[in-house]
């Protein structure tokens, strides 16, 4: 089967977007923290601020962003090592997408957050995509050697 122009340009995009998210993963290695409590590495700063999750899509892919986001839990778990005196991520006034474990609000097409406050911290579900703000941002974590 020959494919049209069209398909080999949509190969393309998707490639790209896969370079870009390694790209993102490999490149300033003083930005990953390595938590050996929780078996992974965590981008310390947060970044990608003022863009919607559909953004985010459109640069990186649904794929990358589902392997690559945080989970509620883990950002639970940091905050705690954080507020205990270890490490410095800033979750303490953050407001960050995560991966979106609610299967009702993923179907729905809604993206979930986590915002986290000096006497509180809760996930949102039920926000759409398109959705930005000067102050959400996004932050990587990969797979690193469990203690």
């Amino acid at each position: 089967m020959v494919k049209t122009t069209g398909q080999k340009i949509k190969e393309t995009e998707e490639k790209l977007k896969e370079l870009k998210g390694k790209k993102v993963l490999e490149e300033n290695k003083s930005d990953w923290v390595k938590i050996p409590e929780l078996g992974i590495e965590v981008q310390s700063k947060i970044h990608h601020k003022n863009k919607s999750y559909d953004d985010l899509v459109e640069e990186f892919g649904k794929e990358f962003l589902e392997e690559n986001l945080p989970t509620y839990k883990q950002l639970q778990d940091l905050r705690n090592l954080e507020h205990n005196g270890k490490y410095k991520l800033g979750l303490i006034d953050t407001w960050e997408f995560v991966k979106q474990e609610d299967e009702i609000s993923k179907k729905n097409g809604y993206v979930a957050r986590f915002y986290a406050y000096s006497g509180y911290c809760y996930l949102y579900c039920c926000r759409y995509s398109g959705n930005s703000n000067s102050y959400l941002g996004v932050r990587f974590v990969r797979k690193g050697k469990k203690k």
